[in-house]
């Protein structure tokens, strides 16, 4: 580091280390809590019928374990605001940082707000209305116009949270993050109350009070798919139901762009303790839940119901809300709709996400002057880069009004969340070249010391990663499964990336007439 402050806006960001490694656990976990992204991507599982769960989520905390270890030795190395943005252009260049990071962590996150509206549609708004008796305002919060009234509450909720700043964020997320796990005890206690005969009479029972025309019996035998039993040892399809369950659990490190505002972020052990505690706490309580629901209301009826009523497959899709399931073996009794009202605390806990962590890249790409200065500005009592969180917030909010009312738009962004992982792929390929980029850097992290050959163990480590990570990006190409494979998304996704390029090209030239090197920049590493 030259020292040389000049180079960056300002000498130091301005952003306070306000959380605790506590703090960043608990965002770490909600990232990946299994009541929000966990349950609705169980939705989809029942189209890869011959993958095992159980075993499919041990594949993903292993193979996960080795991102973590990526992860855990950038951001102790480079304990800075950005994350992904801030490791690529000090290990690539700026032109592969803003290329590689900016599409996922900005563009990308733009279109993720319909993805929250569902769930608090599927997981919230629509099990509440229909457990207190209000079953057309069900099928309200899961029609097009409800999905979209959810998604702009996403919008106006997250915006006012993360405005508020980190201190403010970690109580927050922190209170909902106890109310939700008081409403998941009270939701595995309803479930080992019952069993497959029990809930049968419950489910036939209440689907007649909601003047539903469907029986246990009905959705199991109208279901064509046969779906292999819960324990089974099918590798093959275990291992292409893993990439599935990525939707969920791939988001352990989701905070990392933040770490530049967490005490002890330099130290190694305890980054990859916060991000291996969070995945493994997430994929320990996933293999318990399905056996839970195997003996609560039957493995086989659980996946027909998935197939059925899928998220996205219209207004009654709530019913294949584990939370509906659970009401339903309690009876829907008082305490099962206060089960309801509680496991929202996991959704509200989880939204500053689609926003937060964005926020840093953005702010870290204005530091470094690849994009508008102002986006770095703090403001206010909170210490908020409120111009990065309305870049963040205003594109969404209007991606979203097209995503509801543009034909054709929500095509478009099938591939999503191929942005997002192929921002993941380029931190993993930067972490493998660190020790050669900047040996200097490298030889004071104490994951340095370990070496297989003369290699070091983080870079075989960071390799693995990445094949695997490419055979993934195979399957979701190739496999109708997954929802990713359609050509005229992965053009506009495509298109997203182009986009970041010309933004970088542009500014470099416009800096370079200033007088502003950005490749200098892009050398030395800010000061906090």
């Amino acid at each position: 580091m030259s020292g040389d402050d000049t180079l960056f806006v300002r000498e130091a960001t301005g952003l306070v280390r306000d959380w605790s490694s506590y703090d960043a656990w608990i965002y770490a976990f909600m990232s990946i809590n299994i009541v929000t992204l966990g349950f609705y991507i169980w939705t989809f599982n029942s189209f890869i019928p011959q993958g095992s769960p159980i075993v499919a989520t041990i594949i993903a905390v292993v193979v996960l374990t080795l991102q973590n270890a990526v992860f855990a030795t950038l951001v102790s190395s480079m304990p800075r605001v950005g994350g992904d943005y801030v490791w690529q252009s000090r290990l690539l260049s700026g032109f592969w940082g803003m290329l590689l990071s900016f599409p996922g962590w900005v563009f990308v996150l733009w279109l993720w707000v319909p993805i929250y509206g569902s769930i608090l549609s599927w997981l919230v708004f629509a099990p509440i209305s229909a457990l207190f008796g209000f079953v057309e305002l069900a099928n309200f919060w899961n029609s097009g116009i409800g999905l979209f009234v959810s998604s702009m509450l996403v919008v106006a909720i997250v915006s006012v949270y993360v405005s508020l700043g980190m201190k403010w964020y970690a109580r927050i997320q922190k209170s909902f993050f106890y109310i939700g796990v008081a409403g998941l005890a009270i939701f595995v206690g309803g479930l080992l109350t019952t069993n497959p005969a029990s809930f049968q009479t419950a489910f036939d029972s209440q689907m007649s009070a909601w003047g539903m025309d469907m029986t246990y019996q009905g959705i199991l035998q109208g279901t064509e798919v046969t779906f292999a039993p819960l324990f089974n040892l099918n590798w093959g399809a275990s291992y292409r139901l893993f990439p599935m369950l990525l939707f969920w659990i791939m988001w352990p490190v989701w905070g990392s762009t933040l770490f530049g505002e967490v005490r002890e972020a330099g130290e190694w052990k305890k980054m990859f303790n916060v991000f291996e505690a969070a995945l493994i706490a997430a994929g320990a309580v996933a293999i318990v839940m399905w056996p839970l629901f195997d003996s609560a209301i039957g493995y086989q009826f659980y996946q027909a119901l998935n197939y059925n009523f899928f998220v996205g497959s219209g207004a009654q899709q709530w019913l294949s809300s584990p939370t509906v399931l659970a009401a339903i073996a309690m009876g829907n009794g008082p305490l099962a709709k206060l089960m309801a009202i509680l496991m929202g605390g996991w959704f509200f806990g989880w939204s500053g996400t689609v926003f937060l962590s964005s926020t840093r890249v953005t702010f870290a790409a204005a530091f470094d002057r690849t994009i508008p200065e102002f986006f770095a500005e703090v403001k206010g009592r909170y210490n908020t880069p409120v111009y990065a969180i309305l870049l963040t917030a205003i594109p969404a909010l209007l991606l979203t009004i097209i995503y509801f009312f543009a034909p054709g738009f929500q095509t478009l962004t099938l591939a999503a969340t191929f942005g997002i992982a192929i921002t993941f792929f380029g931190t993993t390929i930067a972490c493998m070249l660190f020790p050669w980029r900047r040996p200097e850097l490298f030889s004071s992290n104490p994951i340095s010391k370990y070496e297989i050959a003369g290699v070091p163990l983080i870079s075989i480590a960071a390799g693995i990663y990445a094949a695997i990570l490419l055979s993934v990006f195979y399957l979701w190409a190739t496999v109708d499964a997954y929802g990713l494979n359609n050509v005229r998304s992965a053009g506009f996704i495509g298109l997203l990336f182009l986009l970041s390029a010309i933004v970088y090209l542009i500014m470099n030239y416009y800096r370079s007439q200033e007088g502003v090197d950005l490749d200098n920049i892009h050398s030395e590493i800010p000061k906090d």
